[in-house]
Order: C-alpha cells, then sequence, then structure tokens
C-alpha cells in the first residue's frame, strides 16, 4: 500500500510545527512574567533610582515568615508580601507583625485555587474579594496589587483584576524558590542579574509541603541582601518603586 506523498508530508508537519508554535506561544503567554497579550501587567518599576523590590508568595506562615521577618528588620528592608487570604485569616498575629514593621501586604488570591477559579471571572473575583477584604481588616489598606496563582495569567484573570481594580504584578526576577533550593550560588545569581527598578520574586510560604525549600530561604536570604547592598541597591515596597 503506497504511503503519503512528499507534499502531504510537508503539510503534515507544518501544521504540526504550526499547532506546536501555537501551544507554545499560548504557554508563554500564560506563564512568562513579561508576556501582556490578556491584558496590562507589571513587570518593573522605572530605573531612575537604584532601587528594587523584594517580594514574598504563598505566605504568611509563621515557622518561616517570621524568621524571614526578623531577617528583614535586621537589614533595614522593607518588602511586599503577597498573601494567601486563607493563610492570613489562620495567622492574624503573624500577619499583623508584618504591617507593623512597614512591609506591605498584596492580594495573592484567598485560596489560590488553581482550577475552576482561572476559568470563571465570577469565581475568581469573589476569591480576590475575600482576600481583599481579609486584608483591609487586618491593615486598614485596600491592597492595589494582585499576583495571580503561579503566575499565571488569562482573560478570566485579568477580567477580575479589571473589576476589582487591582493591578497585576509579576516579576522581573525569580528566585525560583517555589521548586528549587535557594543555594548560595542561587542567591548570588539572582543579586548579580538585578538592576535598577526590579522586582525580585521569593517565597515565605509553602504550598505543598517541601518546608526544606523554606528553610533554604531563609538560610541565604541574608547573602542575598548583603549583595544587593554591596551592588550599591535600596529596597522599597512595590508602592514605593513603582510611584518613584
Amino acid at each position: 500500500m503506497p504511503g503519503p506523498d512528499h507534499s502531504t508530508l510537508l503539510t503534515a508537519t507544518g501544521l504540526a510545527a504550526v499547532a506546536g508554535g501555537l501551544l507554545t506561544g499560548s504557554a508563554l503567554s500564560l506563564l512568562h512574567p513579561r508576556a501582556n497579550i490578556f491584558g496590562p501587567i507589571v513587570w518593573r518599576g522605572p530605573s531612575t533610582r537604584t532601587s528594587v523590590a523584594l517580594t514574598f508568595d504563598d505566605g504568611p506562615e509563621p515557622r518561616h515568615t517570621d524568621r524571614i521577618a526578623r531577617i528583614l528588620d535586621a537589614h533595614g528592608v522593607k518588602a511586599t508580601f503577597f498573601c494567601i487570604g486563607q493563610k492570613v485569616a489562620l495567622h492574624r498575629a503573624t500577619a499583623a507583625a508584618l504591617v507593623h514593621s512597614g512591609h506591605e501586604l498584596d492580594n495573592h488570591t484567598y485560596s489560590h485555587g488553581l482550577g475552576r477559579h482561572l476559568f470563571s471571572a465570577t469565581r475568581l473575583r469573589e476569591d480576590l474579594q475575600r482576600c481583599q477584604d481579609v486584608l483591609e481588616s487586618l491593615s486598614g489598606r485596600v491592597p492595589t496589587y494582585y499576583r495571580p496563582a503561579v503566575g499565571l495569567r488569562n482573560p478570566p484573570v485579568h477580567s477580575a483584576a479589571r473589576y476589582l481594580k487591582l493591578t497585576i504584578v509579576t516579576w522581573t526576577h525569580s528566585a525560583r524558590d517555589g521548586a528549587l533550593a535557594f543555594t548560595p550560588r542561587r542567591a548570588l545569581k539572582l543579586a548579580d542579574r538585578a538592576g535598577a527598578g526590579n522586582i525580585l520574586a521569593l517565597h515565605d510560604g509553602q504550598l505543598h509541603g517541601r518546608a526544606s525549600l523554606r528553610e533554604e530561604t531563609v538560610r541565604h536570604l541574608p547573602l542575598l541582601l548583603t549583595r544587593l547592598r554591596e551592588r550599591g541597591f535600596k529596597f522599597e515596597t512595590l508602592t514605593e518603586l513603582l510611584s518613584g
């Protein structure tokens, strides 16, 4: 039985390449911190001052957030914590201590849902509003920034953000300590890649029981801060950085 002719094979190959390209493009649009195909995002601040904003995701959790806060305080650093509303409700004292120390708390959803929330603007909007309410009741400040769970963006995510007048913030560089150990080499690499106006993303919370990853973040955060200071950077909250 004769096989497909050469033109058919080329067409099939071409279609596969196009499909693969579309899938890759869609994945990048969902995941890449600078992709704005679905709507506006902020991934860096102005480069007019030698400042960076440190951001922490997935907390608060007393075991690690409290220690990270003490390290930041010892270094005179104010940071922005993208909080999960459920965890704030459980650990109000830890969250309140962050506010008392001058750190900024912003919205990282109430439940960190990655299922139906991502495909329903209404459901996500309700989830974000719950987080807004918890954070406002704690700090007296209405959060203005929103980092989607895992940084994923799609039309429902942007629709919910617009409804609540939240600015979606991703990052310039990430420690990737949600999945990889924040070793001394990785801490120094992150510090050396940083530039003026950069937003740096780390984690103070954990979602899948990998406490060892958070221990590495706590252990080597001072190295990151010291190297950034040596390079002449100042530290600002997101509000300070983005208003400069």
